[in-house]
Order: structure tokens, then sequence, then C-alpha cells
């Protein structure tokens, strides 16, 4: 019996003597989000992606439960983080967004992200893409270089050891992490159809009629409208297209005045020219079927190119 409880004395002492077990510690890195160089006219496309990366130590576990919270950012965002923004270099705010799973808005808003950490000999990390992609667009965008900066709490925060985001744990600060973009100068353009209506004859005097063109140029860029020499055959001179009909063609012309004296075509001599202000710039196209030509009932068309060169 003594040599028992002496045995058990060393036992007791041997555990006093190691002292408590080391808790779990965990660190997250989030890199930065960079768009790089972005435009932004209608239907374009601008996503990339970061990752968060979540390492612990000192573990006596299978698994640590992490939790990472996202705020809106020093940009500032919307309800619920929805959108997010960046802010440009004359105070501009751009929405873009982070998402988890994938692009689109079918993946939601990225606020807070749950994982479990696998640990091995005590030690493990988990790595997790982050989606993001800009949903800001339009000419009325200054360029130039926008951000926003994710510097501690309530921006970005970390807490670990528990088994849901909705519960309290063990917290560490999470390094600053920016996302960035340049936009660079865009254009977009809206064209109307050119509808000569209904001809009765040619032989007395021309056809005209005339079609707009909207040019939205980001503010300070320079730019210029071509337009194409149609389907017809054998055209070789904008101010004599041709329409085709089912019995033969109709030649016609192009101009960007009213006294239909400036043929509009490819040539840079033949351009509209202008400089963009963000918004609607409209340029009227003035359109002539000569005089003196043979028709023949039916319909005839054409379809013209028309390209913004900035």
């Amino acid at each position: 019996m003594l040599r028992l409880l002496f045995l058990l004395a060393l036992f007791c002492i041997g555990l006093i003597g190691a002292g408590p077990a080391r808790a779990a510690t965990c660190e997250a890195q989030m890199s930065d989000i960079a768009f790089g160089a972005v435009s932004l006219r209608a239907g374009a496309v601008n996503r990339t992606t970061g990752s968060l990366t979540v390492s612990c130590s000192n573990a006596l576990v299978s698994a640590v439960g992490v939790c990472i919270r996202f705020g809106p950012g020093s940009g500032g965002a919307g309800s619920g983080n929805a959108p997010r923004y960046m802010t440009g270099p004359t105070g501009q705010s751009l929405g873009w967004q982070m998402r988890l799973g994938g692009h689109g808005q079918a993946f939601g808003t990225l606020n807070r992200i749950y994982l479990l950490v696998p640990v091995v000999l005590g030690s493990g990390q988990a790595t997790v893409p982050i989606f993001a992609e800009i949903l800001g667009t339009g000419t009325e965008f200054d360029t130039g270089a926008y951000q926003s900066v994710f510097a501690g709490q309530p921006q970005v925060e970390m807490s670990y050891g528990i088994l849901s985001c909705d519960l309290f744990g063990q917290s560490h600060p999470v390094p600053e992490f920016r996302v960035s973009a340049e936009t660079v100068a865009s254009c977009e353009l809206d064209v109307g159809a050119l509808n000569f209506g209904r001809i009765t004859g040619l032989a007395t005097g021309p056809a005209d009629a005339e079609a707009a063109v909207d040019i939205r140029c980001t503010a300070g860029a320079g730019y210029s409208v071509s337009l194409g020499l149609g389907n017809g055959v054998g055209v070789g001179d904008p101010a004599y297209r041709r329409l085709q009909g089912v019995l033969g063609t109709l030649t016609y012309g192009l101009f960007r005045d009213v006294g239909r004296t400036m043929v509009w075509g490819e040539a840079p001599s033949q351009r509209a020219q202008g400089t963009g202000t963000g918004y609607n710039q409209r340029y009227q196209v003035y359109g002539r079927i000569y005089q003196g030509q043979a028709t023949q009932i039916g319909s005839y068309s054409d379809s013209v190119v028309v390209t913004v060169h900035y």
C-alpha cells in the first residue's frame, strides 16, 4: 500500500512540473485582390480571385474551427455590404463584391466564412479561394486608381476554437489587405436605324434621311467615329455605297453635315471627332439616295459598321 501511494505521489509531482498544455493558436492571411487595368464600358466583365489562408499550431484536436468576418472596407458599402465600394481619385465610388464559391450573384455576398482547419501532429493549414468582381459599369467613372482597404476590426477579424461563426472564441488580428483596380478610358455607343421610307421616284430629286449616333466616352478621352463601307459589292468610296434589293441596287452616301458635303467613312479625315464627357454626345448621320437612278419595286437595305476609336 505504501509503495502504491509513493508512485501516485511521484506521478502527481510529474504532472505539476510539466505545467498546463498550450492552447491552439491560429493566424489568417488574406491576399490582396487586384483587378488590374479594367474597362467599365457596358457589357465588360471584370473578375479576379484572391485567397484566404488560415494556419493553426499547438492544437490537441484533429481540426480547429475558425471564423473570418469581413466588413465593408474603407470604401464603404450598401446595406448588408451589397455592394461594397472602392474609392477613386476624385472620390467616386465603384461597386464591387467578394463571393465564396464562384463569380456571379448566385454566390451571394461574402460577409463571413467558417472553416475547419485539419490538424496533423499539432498543426495544420487551409486555403480557400475568394472570388471578386466589379459591379459598376459606365463611362461616367473617372480613370485612375480605385481601392478599398481592410485593416483591423471591424473590417476583417478572426475568431477560432469554435463550432460556428455564431459563437465567440479566441481572437487574433488579421493583417490588412487591399482591393484595387485601375480604370482606363472606355466608350459605348447606340446607333439608330436610318430609314429612307417609301420612295416614289428619283427622277427629279434625291431621297434624304438621317439617324442619330449616341457616343458615351470617359471624360477627357479623345475619340473618333468611323462608318464602314457597308455590304454592297464592289464599294470603295463611302460617298457611293449600295443598298441591295431583290431586283437591283440603289447608290447612296452617308455624311457628317446636313449639306451632304462631308462624307463619313473609315479614313481618319472622314471620321467624326470628339472628346468624352462621360455622358451622351449625339451625332447625326445624314443619308442621301442620289437622284436619277431607276427604281424597281421592293425593299432595299444595307448594314454599316459603326466603330469608336479611342
